[in-house]
């Protein structure tokens, strides 16, 4: 036993201090966990190899008679032992993570808005060459090694981009594994060595950095990457998600604008907005402090950057600025180089803005008008007696740029008096125009001595939303009765006094 197990043990030790150097650049291309686990199946080989001369050895010698059935039996145990680890070594070097690289990763944008994400995967799982197959199979009775470590064929990779994760304000990190694009998974049945393959993605929200995500027979490989952005003609990407708004005239509308680049080098661009009215006024304003900024700085390194566009609109409308009237415009990134193709100020064609290698993007603005009612009379005031009426007229205006529907005017009044508007409701009242409006109060007849307060409302409706308006109050004075018969009386009795004498005094002077 000593004779042959000495040779055995030798060329257990030439082989694995061997392999390496068989094994040339293609073990320098494998992870040290590949390696190993080719060492062990190459190891459980030569065990097996072992194994099986030495039941051979038993079998001659129980064939003379020189062993016990029990000692070919245990060798026989043995055997099946060396095979299951032959068998379990070549398993484990089968399932090697599979190596899938992410060539490109480019977010662009389709003509219809959507952002999509266009991510080409190669097979980059490392193969076996013919010499290291060789040696694993150079060893009499081993059993045949699989053709799969041969061509690592990739089969059944499902693929999915999820988000790569953002910090909350206690600095943890949220939303980390959530898919973010469509479809949710895509399955690649087959992926050779060496082959490429690339996926298109919808992006369902807009992001810089993602999470590629590839299962494989239980097995997950995450990647974590920052998407390139698609090369393009134009200096930067222009993009909102307000491109269309609706604004009140004499009011503003504000536009989140986003700036994307495809390269990372140093940059300043001009920041304009065409083809507006001169009535309509804008700044482009920084999102934070909102300092006003007429360019925007791309340092190295940074691919995007936010700001936001705030347009006025004027009080009236005109020939320009009409009211429901969509006003198209363009808002535009030029080059330091390229300012002076747009410095005349005139309306620019759509396609003299694309023939350009300014970054641009088309938005729109509605304008609104404004409904605003006013209610005025010569006086708020009004002095009476108990039992009697009190009579002033209204003027109500429209003072907006809208038309007011629906015009309803009610009044409070104290319990038991009687007031009247004329008319109390109005169908509509187009703008700068006026309608009187009569207001009547009746007071009661045993009403005290005081000063009551009457509260005239008034409700409408402009482009279906209601108007602000301003209650009016009507004060009313309630003085008490003068007996006027009493004064009367007195004032008649004097007066024929001085009648009787006046004519007694007569009747002396002409005695």
């Amino acid at each position: 036993m000593r004779r042959n197990g000495a040779p055995t043990l030798a060329l257990l030790l030439c082989i694995v201090f061997a392999v390496p150097c068989l094994a040339g650049g293609a073990a320098q291309g494998q992870s040290e966990s590949e390696q190993s686990r080719l060492l062990e199946v190459r190891r459980k080989q030569l065990e097996l190899q072992s194994v099986r001369s030495e039941l051979a050895r038993k079998q001659e010698l129980f064939n003379q008679g020189l062993v016990s059935k029990a000692e070919l039996d245990a060798a026989k145990s043995r055997l099946t032992g060396a095979e299951l680890d032959y068998q379990e070594a070549v398993l484990a070097l089968l399932t090697l993570e599979p190596r899938v690289s992410v060539r490109r990763a480019v977010k662009i944008q389709a003509p219809d808005g959507r952002r999509l994400v266009q991510l080409t995967l190669a097979n980059l799982t490392a193969a076996f060459d013919d010499s290291q197959l060789k040696l694993l199979s150079n060893f009499e009775g081993s059993a045949p090694i699989p053709d799969a470590l041969k061509t690592r064929v990739l089969r059944d990779l499902f693929v999915s981009v999820r988000d790569s994760g953002s910090a909350d304000v206690t600095g943890r990190l949220t939303g980390r594994g959530v898919t973010i694009a469509l479809p949710y998974e895509v399955h690649i049945p087959e992926l050779r060595y060496g082959d490429s393959r690339t996926l298109t993605f919808q992006l369902l929200r807009d992001v810089d950095s993602a999470l590629v995500n590839i299962s494989q027979k239980g097995q997950v490989q995450e990647i974590e990457l920052q998407l390139e952005q698609e090369q393009t003609g134009s200096v930067a990407d222009v993009a909102s998600t307000q491109i269309s708004q609706e604004a009140d005239l004499g009011g503003q509308a504000t536009y989140d604008l986003r700036l994307e680049r495809s390269t990372v080098d140093v940059r300043s661009l001009q920041l304009k907005a065409l083809n507006l009215p001169r009535q309509v006024s804008y700044s482009f304003l920084e999102p934070q402090g909102e300092a006003r900024v007429s360019q925007i700085n791309f340092p190295a390194g940074v691919r995007q950057q936010s700001l936001k566009l705030r347009l006025f609109l004027p009080d009236r409308s005109d020939q320009s600025v009409t009211i429901d009237e969509p006003l198209v415009f363009w808002v535009l990134a030029v080059g330091n180089g390229d300012t002076g193709k747009f410095a005349a100020e005139r309306l620019y064609t759509p396609e003299e803005i694309r023939r350009s290698r300014a970054g641009s993007l088309r938005l729109e603005l509605i304008p609104r008008g404004v409904g605003r009612i006013e209610l005025t009379a010569e006086s708020l005031f009004a002095e009476t007696d108990p039992g009697r009426s009190v009579e002033t007229t209204f003027k109500l205006r429209n003072t907006g740029t809208r038309r007011l529907d629906n015009v309803q005017l009610t009044a409070e009044a104290p319990t038991n008096w009687r007031v009247e508007l004329t008319p109390p409701t109005i169908p509509a009242l187009d703008a700068h125009r006026e309608q009187n409006v009569r207001l009547r109060i009746n007071t009661p007849a045993d009403v005290a001595v005081g000063d009551y307060e009457i509260r005239i409302r008034t409700q409408s409706y402009a482009y279906n939303r209601q108007v602000p308006s301003e209650d009016k109050i009507f004060r009313v004075s309630v003085k008490a009765k003068s007996k006027l018969w009493i004064a009367g009386g007195v004032l008649g009795g004097l007066l024929l006094l001085a009648a009787g004498i006046l004519v007694s005094v007569v009747k002396l002077t002409r005695r």
